[in-house]
């Protein structure tokens, strides 16, 4: 790939960025689909459900970390080639699709399924999922202690 600064590229950036644009879109019907599994997965607890269906829910939870991670490392990749390929402004159109799985694949292989345990919205998840669980318990204390309280009365 020879560079020639300064002069234009042979072809547009326009449908690049308008590409990453939408990608940058589906990142709200990603944090979209985390608020519907999370409320789920609280309306399970409230309701005092199964422990497996809220271990389905935390899992639910994972994916929708492994799609936004997934999703952030691909907007990398082609925010990436974009900017390396305005800087060296090559003579022909490049490979694009090469370009961005070179760049995609280099930073996947950091990836590890523990890393989603660190996820923002996951930890965020985990954190309201045990206050919510502290709060029942405390209220299901409160209504045996007004029960024996009421029963005491009536003796």
């Amino acid at each position: 790939m020879s560079g020639h600064s300064g002069s234009a590229p042979p072809f547009s950036f326009g449908y690049l960025e308008s590409a990453i644009s939408s990608l940058k879109n589906c990142q709200s019907c990603i944090n979209a689909g985390t608020d519907v599994a999370a409320n789920v997965a609280f309306s399970l607890v409230e309701t005092r459900t199964k422990v497996e269906d809220e271990n389905c829910m935390e899992n639910v939870m994972l994916e929708y970390a492994a799609l936004d991670r997934e999703l952030n490392q691909y907007i990398w990749a082609v925010e990436g080639t974009v900017n390396q390929l305005k800087r060296d402004c090559p003579e022909t159109i490049p490979d694009l699709q090469s370009m961005v799985q070179e760049k995609l694949s280099t930073v996947q292989r950091k990836n590890c399924d523990a890393n989603l345990q660190k996820n923002e919205k996951f930890m965020q998840f985990k954190e309201q999922l045990r206050n919510l669980k502290q709060q029942l318990n405390l209220l299901k204390i409160c209504l045996i202690w007004q029960g024996h309280l009421t029963a005491g009365f009536r003796d």
